[in-house]
């Protein structure tokens, strides 16, 4: 199996089917699997890790209090189709999606799907990646960036996703997902003084 780099800091390895894919070793990296091409990237750095943790905490709490389905947090693979493995960083399935739940990933299309935005793979969460998830029919992207310290709430309406809303400031996120359920933005993003 070759390397070559690709663009956006991310490398990326020859095709592979699926099973090939799932062979490759665990070794701490994220590796995705789109259209037979491994892309691998780069590790999160603190900032992305606090947004992460903050966000799984709340959402996760709320989902199993109310019984709405479960929350899982990248590295998972999301084999959207034959081809074509993800990790977004965090992945909401409902109850009634939740079939999809495999042993070693999701084998479908979440309710839900979360992307935290950094420097080296913001264009390939964006363009490739969003792409992937309307060709799957993912329902709601959600884009954090913890440097900007926004939240882009996106809705897929036909084959294509509209935005729906973009919060900052002293607003809170919401979701029909989760009816009930708010998270301001000061506590998604409060990095304790250290950025």
């Amino acid at each position: 199996m070759s390397c070559i780099m690709g663009s956006m800091g991310t490398e990326v390895v020859t095709k592979l089917t699926y099973e090939e894919f799932r062979q490759l070793p665990d070794d701490g990296k994220r590796y995705e699997l789109i259209h037979g091409e491994v892309h691998v990237t780069p590790a999160p750095n603190t900032r992305h890790q606090w947004v992460s943790h903050n966000l799984d905490f709340s959402v996760t709490s709320f989902v199993q209090q109310m019984h709405l389905g479960e929350v899982w947090v990248a590295p998972l693979d999301v084999r959207l189709i034959d081809n074509v493995a993800v990790q977004p960083d965090l992945i909401f399935v409902s109850n009634a999606r939740a079939e999809i739940i495999q042993e070693d990933f999701i084998a479908g299309t979440p309710d839900l799907v979360v992307e935290i935005l950094s420097p080296s793979t913001a264009r390939h969460d964006r363009a490739t990646k969003l792409q992937l998830y309307a060709e799957a029919g993912v329902p709601n992207v959600w884009y954090l960036d913890p440097v900007a310290k926004t939240v882009e709430v996106l809705k897929l309406q036909g084959k294509k996703y509209v935005m729906d809303s973009v919060l900052a400031g002293d607003q809170a996120l919401t979701s029909d997902l989760f009816p009930g359920w708010e998270l301001p933005l000061e506590k998604l993003f409060d990095f304790h003084g250290r950025f």
